[in-house]
């Protein structure tokens, strides 16, 4: 029987894409709109937990060799921290959660970009786990805003911006390509599917307004 998603009162959006979409600028925009207001948490993945901030370090910056299925279980410890210790949480007491990345990151970057689809069910099994901190049902968004990008924009963003350089800015263009696809699989009726090649302040704007129309419900 299909799982149905949790119930609370709170509403839950995440934010998705490519390296160079855009998503932390966005995030910041939506921050700035909802300054002040106390009902709005941001969050991400990996590293919502002072435990998922340790994870955080190991899969994006330690770039010892790892096997594909061993960053997939990572990811995956990371998101189970994360769900029980604050999205959850947080959806119990009304709040609105922001997440930058969630689920379909993990399936678009560790089954698709790491090819490692022998392990996809296997990672549908983990995850729904992962989803549902010990109770009947799984925590899902009430919206996935996705930014699209052209892999050879995203990564010529990714050369020109200060941040540290992840073990995922430094793969080959068929990696980021096979991400793409990824996400491209899991779009559902709960998507908004955005064009982040556009202006960054148009795609900005975008989000926001699809943001809202979850915010005042």
């Amino acid at each position: 029987m299909k799982e149905k998603s949790v119930k609370t009162k709170g509403k839950f959006i995440v934010l998705e894409g490519g390296e160079g979409s855009g998503k932390s600028s966005c995030i910041q925009y939506l921050k700035k709109k909802l300054a002040g207001r106390d009902d709005v948490v941001f969050t991400r993945e990996p590293g919502g937990t002072p435990f998922g901030l340790k994870l955080r370090e190991l899969l994006l910056h330690n770039r010892e060799k790892r096997s594909g299925l061993a960053e997939l279980m990572v990811f995956c410890a990371d998101r189970a921290d994360h769900c029980e210790s604050f999205i959850y949480p947080s959806l119990k007491k009304g709040k609105i959660v922001i997440c930058d990345r969630f689920d379909y990151s993990t399936y678009a970057y560790q089954i698709f970009g790491r090819q490692e689809k022998a392990h996809e069910n296997d990672f549908k099994t983990i995850n729904r786990v992962a989803k549902n901190p010990g109770r009947a049902r799984e925590i899902k968004p009430d919206l996935v805003v996705f930014l699209d990008v052209d892999p050879k924009i995203g990564l010529t963003r990714v050369k020109n911006r200060p941040d540290d350089d992840t073990v995922f800015d430094a793969e080959e263009l068929s990696f980021h390509q096979r991400v793409r696809e990824g996400y491209r699989k899991q779009i559902g009726s709960e998507w908004i599917v955005i064009d982040a090649g556009k202006r960054k302040e148009d795609v900005q704007e975008e989000v926001w307004r699809a943001a809202q129309k979850i915010i005042k419900n």
